[in-house]
């Protein structure tokens, strides 16, 4: 048995989005984890990651933790220093999909997604990773859908993103996997969404302050068990939770 601890947490690109704390005030996502928790993480996906046009990024200290190897892809410029994100180009820097890993990185590919009406993403892809964990390898697939459920784009892009799982063989039939991220949609939706996936942690992840909904996911198929898997407690940060699950390969 290899153990196998999975983190993921929407960080709205590091910018407070609760009550009581300033829309523009940026927060640090790693010192907001924690050493502890980073330390005992093997994956940590950020579905709402950041990069200035600078090059800067809380990313570049994930290798401080152990966490060295690090996968991102690239949405659409985005400008935060005021309590309203914009959706501009060339906006100050870029959002992003990211990845960071403990664990060699033995594939790395990137999964097209549906696109959807109105998404102000205009190609969304899923990350996935194939990792070297001790004598297993796992695929570790993160990814981020738009919100625009009143125009079923959750859905769409769910179903998109399960299609391409079993497409590239990263749909745990052949090794385990993992798939964790913003889903947008209630974790009720997802055996329908995701047919074969089990769900990890349950729990309300939004809004991080008074959830009323999980949609949040870490979720798992193949041969890998679930430990324990949890909602991280509420800081005044991001309007999300975060989650964690301790899995184990089998």
């Amino acid at each position: 048995m290899t153990a196998l601890t999975v983190v993921e947490w929407n960080v709205h690109w590091g910018v407070s989005r609760v009550p009581g704390v300033a829309r523009d005030q940026r927060f640090d996502p790693l010192a907001t984890l924690g050493d502890e928790l980073l330390r005992t993480a093997d994956v940590v996906v950020f579905p709402e990651a950041w990069r200035g046009h600078d090059g800067s990024s809380f990313l570049d200290r994930c290798g401080e933790y152990g966490l060295q190897y690090l996968a991102e892809t690239r949405y659409r410029p985005l400008s935060i220093s005021t309590g309203n994100r914009f959706l501009t180009d060339p906006g100050e820097g870029y959002w992003e999909l990211a990845i960071a890993s403990r664990h060699p990185v033995i594939t790395d590919i990137e999964l097209p997604l549906a696109t959807s009406l109105r998404d102000v993403v205009p190609q969304r892809c899923a990350r996935s990773l194939r990792l070297a964990v001790g004598m297993h390898e796992v695929d570790v697939t993160a990814f981020h859908v738009s919100s625009k459920v009143w125009l079923a784009a959750p859905l769409v892009q769910l179903r998109s993103l399960a299609a391409q799982l079993r497409a590239f063989d990263l749909d745990g039939t052949n090794r385990p996997a993992v798939l964790a991220g913003d889903g947008n949609i209630w974790r009720s939706w997802i055996p329908a969404l995701l047919p074969g996936w089990r769900m990890t942690a349950r729990g309300r992840t939004f809004p991080a302050w008074r959830p009323h909904s999980q949609i949040d996911h870490i979720c798992v198929r193949g041969e890998v068990d679930v430990m324990d898997a949890e909602v991280l407690p509420y800081t005044p940060t991001s309007d999300h939770r975060a989650l964690r699950a301790r899995l184990q390969l089998r």
